[in-house]
């Protein structure tokens, strides 16, 4: 699997060794070499009128809607939980709403600058690809009666499709440098602000894993930017 030049911070946390000890330094590096896009999406953002942040926000709301209907719509045909008039409509609709499951994580990774490697992304749409997968299966093996089998078949194999497409598209376009550096001596107090609620979703993720003890958090979180890997190592206890 591909590896992001500069990983997002929130997954350096996911991935982070529980077994390895915690040092400041470290996540200052990722979010650092993270800064220029952190910093160039949160222009973005700030931007936006009221209505785009809103519209933002349902559209974020609707990907999360079609990913739990792409999961019920795998085991709707894998159980055989309908059968009747509204068999095909459903397939149909569940197959777009996979789609746009994908396309929610696609569309604003393709518009992130120097796309990254996302394993969220990528994991998406592997998943909507074997929920696709099991769902033809399920319409070329089971014997339906509400439609023929080659019929049923049809929205499972255009969703595999487009599943199959994202996911070349995703190792095509991704930027494989990383972005430009960032002088944390030239950086606002509103770029510092920006970065220091990122390196605190990370640190929360880091403490909710028992990587960093609630004890150390606060002292983690009002730490210097300029502490770098190797330098003031502290480890972090556990809760």
């Amino acid at each position: 699997m591909p590896k992001a030049a500069a990983i997002q911070p929130n997954e350096w946390a996911t991935i982070h060794d529980n077994f390895t000890p915690f040092e400041i330094g470290a996540l200052n590096r990722v979010v650092l070499d993270y800064a220029h896009v952190e910093l160039t999406l949160a222009k973005r953002w700030y931007r936006r009128t009221a209505l785009g942040k809103t519209v933002a926000g349902l559209g974020f709301a609707f990907t999360i809607f079609s990913l739990c209907a792409a999961v019920a719509l795998g085991l709707i045909m894998l159980t055989g939980g309908i059968d009747n008039e509204a068999l095909l409509p459903v397939a149909w609709i569940g197959a777009g709403l996979s789609a746009c499951a994908i396309l929610g994580f696609f569309v604003p990774w393709a518009l992130t600058p120097y796309r990254q490697w996302d394993r969220t992304l990528n994991g998406i749409a592997v998943m909507v690809l074997v929920i696709a997968t099991l769902a033809l299966g399920a319409a070329l093996v089971r014997r339906w009666e509400a439609a023929s089998n080659a019929v049923l078949a049809v929205p499972f194999l255009l969703l595999a499709a487009f599943a199959v497409g994202v996911i070349v598209a995703h190792v095509r376009l991704r930027v494989t440098e990383k972005p430009p550096a960032v002088d944390v001596a030239s950086l606002t107090p509103s770029d510092i602000e920006v970065l220091r609620k990122v390196r605190r979703r990370t640190l929360k993720i880091l403490r909710s894993r028992n990587i960093v003890a609630y004890k150390d958090f606060h002292g983690y979180d009002d730490a210097p930017f300029d502490t770098m890997p190797g330098s003031a190592r502290r480890d972090g206890g556990r809760a």
